[in-house]
């Protein structure tokens, strides 16, 4: 019997990704720019970064209005 392990990779979430690569390119930017550059729902971004919150990938340091995010992976 032949298994291919390679094969079961876990699903990756794209979105999540693309919104992880504009923080770690402009850490000061918003939740309504990156809605506005991936062309995709302001709420839909904020889940996104919710995610990547509550998986330790990044953290927000100071306020929403002046703060920036801290790449902590």
């Amino acid at each position: 019997m032949h298994i291919l392990s390679d094969t079961v990779k876990p699903q990756i979430d794209t979105v999540n990704d693309t919104v992880f690569l504009l923080i770690r390119q402009d850490n000061k930017i918003t939740a309504m720019q990156i809605s506005e550059r991936l062309k995709i729902s302001l709420s839909t971004v904020r889940r996104k970064i919710k995610e990547l919150r509550d998986t330790g990938k990044i953290q927000r340091v100071g306020s929403d209005k002046t703060g920036y995010w801290r790449i902590t992976e």
